[in-house]
């Protein structure tokens, strides 16, 4: 499970997962509407993006429910630097659910079945082609701002890691990573390798191993 120190194997699943299925709808989206019409693979096509949107919806759901119950690590930074993570947080779990919905009301205004494994999702808007117009309109820019945002995320992270030289990426990578990421009482540093539990483990040196870089 979560600890104070780094995520949970099954929070650090659910993020990786998420952002694997963002990347593969944002992909997907941009050459959807370069599919032939009326092509076997242009439905196919389509029925994957709506199918993949329903799954995030419900992943996103399972990771709040998973993180309100399972609190992890705080912030690294200062007071301004963990505001700003959070709020950053929020608009991408807003972004994460708002996206698909408005995909799938987009899809419904058409007067079209919102595929789901090959089953039919249930129907909540009358067609309406000016409607539709407008939510895919939405749709589109909301999906462009959560890559935007998805991208500032990921350059946060690079930064805490190269610039701060602190924690927050390896606390999010895989246990065997995180081993080998040791955090100082003091200073917070990521080392090659863990510190074995020697009188020098007690060391409050900041040296950081150029290695630690190519890892």
């Amino acid at each position: 499970s979560d600890s104070p120190n780094r995520y949970g194997a099954i929070a650090r699943w659910l993020h990786w997962t998420m952002f694997a299925l963002i990347a593969v709808q944002m992909v997907g989206g941009i050459f959807l509407e370069d599919l032939p019409k009326g092509s076997a693979l242009r439905g196919f096509a389509f029925d994957g993006h709506e199918t993949v949107g329903i799954v995030a919806i419900l992943l996103v759901l399972a990771r709040i429910a998973w993180k309100l119950s399972h609190p992890g690590p705080a912030p690294e930074g200062t007071g301004l630097q963990q505001a700003l993570a959070k709020a950053g947080h929020v608009a991408l779990y807003a972004l994460m659910i708002a996206v698909p919905v408005v995909g799938y009301a987009m899809v419904d205004a058409k007067g079209y079945d919102v595929a789901f494994f090959g089953w039919s999702g249930p129907d909540f808007l009358a067609k309406d082609a000016d409607l539709a117009k407008s939510l895919n309109q939405l749709h589109e820019r909301l999906a462009w701002l959560l890559t935007g945002l998805v991208a500032v995320h990921v350059a946060a992270a690079f930064w805490h890691h190269f610039g701060l030289r602190d924690g927050t990426l390896r606390r999010m990578l895989p246990a065997r990573a995180f081993a080998r990421c040791h955090l100082t009482a003091s200073h917070r540093r990521c080392s090659l390798t863990s510190v074995p539990k020697t009188a020098s483990s007690s060391s409050t040196d900041p040296t950081v191993s150029p290695a630690m870089f190519l890892t």
